[in-house]
């Protein structure tokens, strides 16, 4: 990165900050569209999502969404946010695509909160396409860090999950924000759970300051599998439920897993074969997590089975059995099949062409594109389908609905779990020491209909087991407002922006020291 481009980046910042105090740069920007307008938000109750106008629940069938190039600087890296308003000629030839895969859920792995994301979330809304946004990236300050508690969780960090909640809360289709994507696989395992933790804590009570100008959207995370005699599958759960502080917000709203256990398709053919997915159901029901569970991902590559001279291909059976078979549909609510395309990038085989057609244990696209050296820029991707493509299709279109309704749910289980043992017991960091963003008004507009006109006004109905304490800057307690530590005059403007200037400045250090 140049300096150049980190000073473009504090000026999109500059007007980013502007837009949390009110005055939004999409804020009036209307996008031209020709099917339905914004989707009704969804809300929780007890461990399922429903429609928060209709009362329907909601069945994730999702798919995670990375579109990277073959080759080239700019396309074929980590952390891209394919998701704006410029990168339309990237994303809009893949909406096709997904309406034939039958999806109504796209996780999001990296965004820029400093920039417009209007057209996608709108033509996802006409497409009946929800999104999860993840609140981390691979970038300085960006993410937890693989690191014991405190020195896990950076002011960075904080400041921009306040950019990214002010970016999508706008927007009804928004299911769900995820603080960090495996955190516990790194080597220091539990040590850096506070830290995340931490920043659910933060991102919920600043969800909470921002409560009279924008929806309150459900914050979790997403977990790799773990399941080992030190820390089996009901630890994890346990410790993202459990009071810390006497603090209702620091509780996950939604907990995701990233199961690969599925991985027999040629005699697993139906729920009861599968014994990896029984075992998993099994240890989420001796739990007794009272909230959401979401397969993050899902969709096991370690598997033979050949069709049509193409290796390695999936049934995805359990895409199907997620949303009908009644104990998966207790347990799990959905989930996001892994990946919507073949990052060349990852694959052992560095040798390997389109249509990579021999086992890679890289490979998990159900798609790839062509030519072998398109960049999205100079040279065009073109997506192709692999048959597993059509086996999640199938999968997903072929899923009976549910019948469940909101108001006729009644949760089997309500208790807030407790501490694991096998977890730190070290106090949770405090809030970092970071200006508090003033809240979104935006209203984005598609197809004539607003967003964020607060159609929802109970997000949630669970358990809770303590009070939630208001947000301070540097403390893990007490009381503030961020409208009123931040007025909404021009002082504020320039104080936030400075602060997220200086952020953009050191990441720029970072990177070329």
């Amino acid at each position: 990165m140049h300096l150049s481009s980190v000073l473009a980046l504090a000026a999109a910042t500059s007007v980013a900050a502007q837009s949390a105090l009110g005055t939004p740069a999409s804020a009036n920007s209307t996008v031209s569209t020709t099917g339905a307008g914004w989707l009704n938000p969804l809300v929780i109750k007890g461990y399922k999502f429903f429609d928060g106008v209709t009362g329907d629940e909601f069945r994730i069938k999702g798919i995670s969404f990375y579109p990277r190039a073959n080759t080239g600087k700019n396309f074929d890296a980590n952390s891209v946010d394919w998701f704006t308003d410029e990168m339309e000629s990237i994303w809009r030839p893949q909406l096709a695509q997904l309406k034939a895969l039958g999806v109504n859920t796209l996780r999001m792995y990296a965004v820029d909160p400093t920039k417009s994301h209007d057209k996608l979330m709108c033509e996802l809304s006409k497409m009946g396409i929800y999104v999860f946004v993840g609140m981390s990236a691979v970038c300085p300050g960006c993410y937890i860090l693989d690191e014991p508690a405190p020195t896990c969780y950076s002011p960075e960090m904080f400041t921009r999950a306040q950019m990214i909640y002010n970016a999508f809360a706008v927007y009804d289709n928004v299911l769900g924000f995820s603080v960090g994507n495996e955190n516990n696989l790194g080597k220091k395992i539990e040590k850096s759970a506070p830290c995340v933790k931490a920043l659910i804590r933060d991102v919920r009570a600043y969800g909470d300051t921002c409560a009279s100008s924008l929806r309150q959207v459900p914050i979790g995370l997403d977990n790799a599998d773990i399941d080992t005699p030190s820390h089996p599958r009901a630890s994890w759960l346990g410790y993202y439920d459990c009071v810390k502080n006497n603090d209702e917000n620091t509780r996950a709203e939604w907990i995701g897993f990233n199961p690969y256990v599925e991985c027999d398709p040629t005699t697993h053919l139906t729920y009861a074969d599968s014994k990896g997915l029984q075992k998993l159901v099994g240890d989420y029901k001796k739990a007794g997590y009272s909230r959401p569970i979401v397969f993050g991902e899902f969709g096991c590559i370690d598997i033979t089975n050949t069709i049509n001279n193409i290796e390695q291909q999936r049934t995805f059976l359990e895409a199907k059995w997620m949303n009908e078979e009644a104990e998966m549909t207790e347990y799990v609510s959905g989930g996001n099949a892994f990946e919507y395309s073949v990052e060349k990038a990852n694959l052992i085989d560095k040798t390997a062409t389109p249509p990579y057609a021999k086992k890679d244990a890289g490979r998990y696209g159900i798609g790839y594109f062509t030519p072998d050296n398109c960049d999205h820029d100079t040279i065009p991707c073109v997506y192709n389908k692999y048959p597993e493509f059509d086996n999640l299709a199938k999968a997903y279109t072929g899923t009976k609905p549910s019948t469940l309704k909101k108001e006729t749910f009644t949760p089997a289980r309500s208790t807030v779990m407790t501490c694991p043992a096998d977890f730190p017991t070290v106090d949770l960091p405090p809030t970092p020491k970071v200006p508090i963003l003033g809240c979104s008004n935006a209203q984005p507009v598609c197809n004539g209909g607003a967003s964020n006109k607060k159609k929802v006004t109970t997000p949630l109905d669970v358990a809770t087991a303590a009070p939630k304490k208001k947000l301070v800057s540097g403390a893990s307690g007490g009381s503030s407002n961020s409208k009123d530590s931040n007025s909404t005059g021009e002082n504020a403007v320039a104080t936030t922006s400075i602060a997220l200037l200086s952020v953009a400045i050191a990441a720029f250090f970072a990177i070329v020291a």
